[in-house]
């Protein structure tokens, strides 16, 4: 369950503390928060999981990055990782620090738009239903907080089978001992579209990409209305791999070891453009 895991520009007025933990050391300094302008489209997407189509091949990757923060590069080039997911190649053969992840979002009058293309050597997931622990194996997550408060937020994953997560969780102090996680919400109309180039739950072979395409009505996530021009919210996008050792990536760096994803306060900025 969630409580066993866990850009352009910098925000201004919006500094976060960052901290490391050795036994009784502690190490804090000043880390700025990214800030995504999501693009808004005239036409709906049809979601199946393919991003090989507009408006995705417009908009351009974020790149997901470690999530401890204390490196943000990728290991490969941002171009060679894109090359390397348009040519439907096996993974990149010198070996990188982790599997790189593009992100994109964009959003119309009614619906947030996201997908997520994932570079994976070898692709699985045992779960295929709801609220199952989709967050022990492969898996995608955006935690999004309407209204710039990251009090209370929405958590949604997606693993390779198609399986999904959802909850509403409320975080008074925006740490763990306040955080409360309620199953029982539904984002009620959330459509998701799942693409696997590889053979998924074979592990003697080497795999290429699985992606993840999702449509999120803004009425599920509190508002009945689509978010203003220049309207913010905070937010986060992940993605865990358990292959190995495991690879624990983010769009905003967490911060934290052993790695946390429930952490409010360090959610990026997510604009309306």
């Amino acid at each position: 369950m969630p409580w066993r895991r866990r850009a352009r520009e910098p925000v201004q007025a919006a500094q976060a503390s960052r901290r490391y933990s050795w036994g009784l050391v502690m190490v804090e300094r000043e880390t700025p928060l990214p800030v995504l302008v999501c693009l808004r489209i005239a036409q709906r997407i049809r979601i199946d999981g393919d991003i090989h189509k507009p408006p995705w091949l417009e908009i351009p990757p974020v790149w997901l990055l470690p999530s401890h923060g204390r490196t943000r590069e990728m290991g490969v080039s941002s171009e060679e990782a894109l090359r390397h997911l348009e040519a439907d190649a096996p993974p990149l053969p010198h070996a990188m620090p982790f599997q790189p992840t593009a992100l994109r979002v964009c959003y119309d009058e009614t619906q947030l738009y996201v997908a997520f293309q994932c570079i994976d050597r070898d692709i699985f997931g045992s779960y295929s239903g709801r609220n199952e622990p989709i967050y022990t194996e492969d898996v995608v997550e955006a935690f999004l907080a309407p209204a710039s408060d990251p009090r209370r937020y929405f958590e949604l994953e997606t693993n390779p089978r198609g399986a999904w997560f959802e909850a509403s969780v409320s975080s008074p102090h925006c740490d763990r001992r306040s955080m409360v996680v309620d199953t029982s919400w539904v984002c009620e109309g959330w459509r998701r579209g799942v693409r696997v180039r590889g053979t998924l739950d074979r592990r003697d072979d080497i795999d290429c990409w699985w992606s993840v395409e999702w449509a999120i009505p803004f009425r599920s996530l509190g508002g009945a209305r689509p978010p203003r021009r220049g309207e913010r919210w905070r937010a986060n996008f992940f993605r865990i791999d358990r292959a190995g050792q495991g690879e624990f990536s983010s769009w905003s760096a967490t911060l934290a070891e052993p790695p946390d994803f429930h952490r409010p306060l360090r959610f990026g900025v997510l604009e309306f453009g």
